[in-house]
């Protein structure tokens, strides 16, 4: 027949079994509560088996053949600073093999190490490589803008330039013109005309006509000597058909406007001439008294300067 149990005795043992209960539960909170001690590294295992056989990395390094600096890489974990590439797995394998390992197993750890060493490499590579800076973008229409305002600068800038080249096909004639007339050749004259009188009748007597000039005074014909100055440069032009010209006597224009066939035209200069011709088979021209070449085929544009330098290249045709 059980003992019947008292209110308190009941107490006292359901308290115990808890106690015991929270024990048990605390010792496997407490052995999982500890850290797990890392597992050592392919160095670390190499270095220990080789202090084990209490041999050095220099000898290590005669028996091998393998560079002292790479051993020591590989016992601290320098991978980066390993030459790479099949030379690495070779040097694990011969020195696995030196001390007695198995080298499967150790090129199976190289491998995971490594890895995870140059993820780690890539990551700090990453990190320390300043973000790429963005191009400059320039607007075209800044370019543009920037293009034309060089270009106005280099036509104000040239101007000089640009009006001595193209004033000979723009020039208009000059106000006043001398007009030269050839030796031996008399200077026009305004013709009388005598107007025609109506028939006389006899109621009213026939006034007398007087014949007067067309015009009031002759053109002032300026001509030159018959011998230029020495030193002085003269051009003497025959027109034979129509031509344009324009000429230039020291700097100064003289004429510019189109010639007539039958004219004969004088003029002197000191240092040089710019002659534009429109039809240079239209023109006959004699320098100082020497007929010059031919200036070319008619219809043809030509552009001469004449100076003491140039003129024997122009006669020296016509004196060979």
């Amino acid at each position: 027949m059980p003992f019947a149990l008292s209110k308190t005795e009941k107490r006292t043992r359901l308290s115990k079994l808890n106690l015991a209960d929270g024990r048990h539960s605390a010792e496997p909170q407490s052995a999982s509560s500890q850290p797990a001690q890392p597992k050592p590294s392919l160095g670390a295992d190499l270095k220990a088996a080789r202090s084990e056989k209490s041999i050095s990395l220099n000898q290590v390094s005669q028996d091998t053949h393998i560079s002292l600096r790479h051993l020591q890489n590989l016992e601290e974990g320098h991978y980066a600073d390993l030459p790479g590439g099949m030379y690495n797995r070779a040097f694990l394998r011969s020195y696995c093999a030196y001390l007695g390992l198995a080298p499967a197993e150790f090129l199976e750890r190289f491998e995971k190490e490594f890895a995870t060493h140059g993820e780690k490499l890539v990551k700090a590579k990453a990190r320390s490589q300043p973000m790429p800076s963005q191009p400059l973008r320039v607007p075209p229409l800044l370019v543009w803008s920037v293009m034309l305002l060089v270009s106005v600068a280099g036509l104000y800038m040239s101007r000089s330039w640009i009006a001595l080249v193209f004033s000979p096909y723009f020039s208009h004639p000059p106000a006043s013109r001398l007009s030269h007339v050839a030796p031996g050749m008399p200077p026009p004259q305004a013709i009388a005309t005598q107007p025609v009188s109506p028939a006389p009748t006899a109621s009213a007597p026939v006034p007398q006509q007087i014949s007067t000039d067309a015009a009031a005074a002759p053109k002032e014909n300026v001509q030159p000597a018959d011998e230029p100055e020495r030193g002085t440069i003269r051009l003497q032009f025959e027109v034979v058909q129509q031509c344009w010209m324009s000429l230039t006597s020291d700097g100064n224009r003289v004429a510019s406007r189109t010639l007539q066939a039958g004219e004969s035209l004088i003029f002197d200069a000191k240092e040089h001439f710019v002659m534009v011709l429109g039809n240079a088979g239209g023109v006959r021209l004699k320098i100082n008294g020497t007929p010059a070449k031919p200036l070319g085929a008619p219809g043809a544009v030509v552009k001469l300067l004449i100076n003491m330098q140039t003129i024997p290249d122009l006669l020296q045709k016509l004196a060979g």
